[in-house]
């Protein structure tokens, strides 16, 4: 916006030379010193006319600010406003920033505003706009460890721009809105003036914070973090390495390994269907040699349809796409049916690579507390986290993991689901939600027609709540390093159901492109052959049965030796909540007990061990939370 002249500038310049700070760099490194007894001193690059900075300075006069603006004649109006409200912790540089290194040195801010930046849309401009990657880096530079830098716009096409190159300089968004006056974030908002007139357009104000991912000044070789927090090594991976080494030095029966998350027998050999095992070793080369297509075999799709609803007729349009394990299939539902900063939203407890395929695809992640006090699914915070994040973003992704949750082996009740359905047709007209339900121990939480009772009320949803099922064949039909499952849609409308492949295949060919072959033509010959399929039903049956009675053995032992677990139902894990799980974990280790820490407790595989250790286990726990110093966690009598 052309800017108009003021007359006399420099005479009204004179007024305010107290405030002024005309050779930034001469205060280079000593900007502390210039703040006095201020707690904090923080920036704002592009004042304008000065409302922000005013009332953000009158409402924090413990803190010092620094306000740059480079339109001489806006400047003054943004002065104008600090000297009638007498305020002495502001100053300004009247120019424009072109290396913060001359002005600052290493951490000596404490936070930076970008209020409204000029968008700069050609791309030639790039390198000019003040959310790139070489500008978010002196910003990083001169900011202290804790640091944050809180950037406001109504530009979408600069807010998307500003996403990625947040992500591109292995940097973290911490909290994001696309409508900020209708969010959470709204009550400590301070608008420019700016704000008011775009807001008053009808424009949505953009708003995110960024920090740090990594301590300031460490290095990570090569590789870009991309928004992402990589650990040295794979926690599960690591702990059942021990685990395996233990077993190999004092014999199996001595070691209860249950960090695995596959099914096992009682001397710790992986169980594998036989009647499976025939279907595999039949096949022709052809029929696992040759690429698949992109969607999923013809006979492989029909076969995953039956087998996720399990015979269920939906009124719904269906639409699949094969993927490379489950892990495909929330990739692809994220991918698709979220933003980049969006977040995506599950239950507390919850399988930790939820949190990792998120931030692979630059999404953050939020959580809601699984249980009330009463053990019961935890209605009230699901529908608080769920209208909380649809205040912030237009778009939500929804992970439910049931039944058999992992990892605490919960399945909602159909009541439950009903109250789940009601809450999210509540969710507003002009917002998506993509329920994903992860149904990948279905098949071993108990009978197959009863446990899939909630499909039809998904179809109670309106259109803008897509329910999408993510089933594994690898876990139901016990072949995991085979990689094969589906992603489902249930649309209420063809057009939806089309859309739903369409952008589903796009993900998988720029991803893995095809899925294997060789087990989608496994699952469609199961199919295909009634004796065969019946075979696979009545063995796998006998080991759902063994996992249950395993669920069984853990439960009652527990009880008596009040030891309080997590509500459980049936599955593959049972978990025990604690305050300290990664100290309960290792003081089980000392017992040849190997568990998986997760954030509120520990798990335990119950599909790796045999019944008999089930009922040692509880005791040994029990004991182990009681040898450290910390809350016990005791079931009340």
């Amino acid at each position: 916006m052309r800017q108009r002249k003021v007359k006399n500038l420099e005479e009204k310049y004179a007024r305010f030379k107290d405030i002024l700070v005309y050779n930034p760099a001469e205060i280079r490194g000593k900007w502390a010193e210039r703040a006095g007894e201020s707690k904090g001193i923080y920036m704002e690059v592009g004042c304008g006319k000065g409302r922000f900075i005013s009332q953000l300075a009158s409402r924090e006069p413990e803190n010092f600010f620094i306000a740059v603006e480079g339109h001489k004649s806006v400047l003054l109006r943004a002065m104008e406003k600090v000297h009638e409200l007498g305020l002495t912790n502001v100053v300004f540089i009247p120019e424009f920033i072109e290396n913060l290194h001359e002005w600052f040195i290493d951490s000596e801010l404490d936070g930076i505003y970008l209020n409204f930046s000029d968008p700069l849309p050609k791309n030639y401009s790039a390198k000019k706009r003040l959310t790139y990657r070489g500008k978010l880096k002196q910003y990083f530079d001169v900011l202290k460890e804790d640091g944050v830098v809180r950037f406001k716009t109504d530009n979408t096409d600069l807010f998307n721009y500003s996403i990625n190159e947040v992500i591109a300089s292995d940097l973290r968004i911490r909290e994001f809105t696309r409508d900020l006056h209708a969010s959470p974030y709204n009550e400590n908002n301070i608008m420019t003036e700016y704000e008011e007139k775009f807001s008053d357009k009808g424009f949505n104000i953009k708003m995110m914070e960024i920090g740090r991912i990594r301590r300031k000044g460490e290095k990570m070789g090569l590789a870009a973090l991309n928004g992402r927090e990589i650990p040295k090594q794979d926690k599960v991976f690591g702990i059942s390495g021990r685990a395996k080494a233990a077993i190999k030095e004092k014999g199996h029966e001595n070691v209860a390994n249950a960090t695995i998350g596959a099914l096992l027998d009682d001397e710790g050999n992986l169980i594998v269907l036989s009647s499976v095992d025939e279907a595999v070793k039949s096949l022709e080369p052809s029929q696992y040699a040759e690429y698949a297509p992109i969607a999923g075999t013809p006979g492989f799709k029909e076969a995953a349809i039956q087998a996720a609803l399990g015979g269920y007729e939906t009124s719904r349009h269906i639409g699949i796409v094969s993927t490379p394990g489950g892990t495909g299939s929330l990739r692809n539902a994220i991918a698709n049916y979220s933003c980049p900063g969006d977040k995506i939203l599950t239950h507390n407890w919850c399988w930790p690579n939820y949190k990792n395929i998120a931030a692979e695809q630059g999404r953050g992640f939020e959580t809601f507390e699984m249980f009330d006090e009463d053990g019961k699914f935890n209605l009230a915070d699901f529908e608080y986290k769920v209208n909380k994040l649809l205040r912030i973003q237009d778009r939500l992704v929804l992970i439910l993991n049931t039944p058999a949750n992992n990892p605490t082996g919960y399945s909602l009740s159909l009541e439950e689901w009903k109250n789940v359905i009601e809450i999210l047709n509540r969710v507003p007209d002009d917002k998506v939600v993509a329920l994903v339900v992860d149904i990948a121990y279905i098949d071993f939480a108990g009978d197959e027609k009863k446990v899939r009772e909630f499909i039809p009320e998904l179809e109670k949803l309106k259109s803008n709540v897509l329910p999408l099922l993510a089933y594994s064949t690898s876990k139901t039909f016990t072949f995991y390093g085979f990689r094969c499952a589906a992603l489902i849609c249930l649309a209420d409308s063809e057009e939806i159901a089309d859309e739903f492949v369409k952008v589903c295949s796009y993900s998988s060919r720029s991803t893995w492109s095809n899925s294997p072959r060789g087990p989608q033509e496994v699952i469609a010959k199961i199919y295909s052959d009634k004796e065969l399929l019946a075979k696979v039903d009545e063995e796998r049956k006998e080991f759902r049965d063994m996992l249950l009675a395993r669920g069984r053995a853990f439960e009652e032992e527990a009880k008596k030796v009040n030891l309080k677990i997590v509500p459980f139902r049936a599955g593959f894990f049972v978990s025990i909540p604690c305050e300290n799980p990664d100290a309960l974990s290792a003081k089980l280790e000392e017992s040849d007990v190997y568990c998986v820490p997760m954030d509120k407790g520990v798990r335990v595989s119950i599909a790796s061990i045999s019944e008999a250790k089930c009922r040692k286990l509880p005791a040994i726990i029990k004991d182990a939370l009681q040898s450290y110093s910390h809350k016990v966690w005791i079931a009340s009598e």
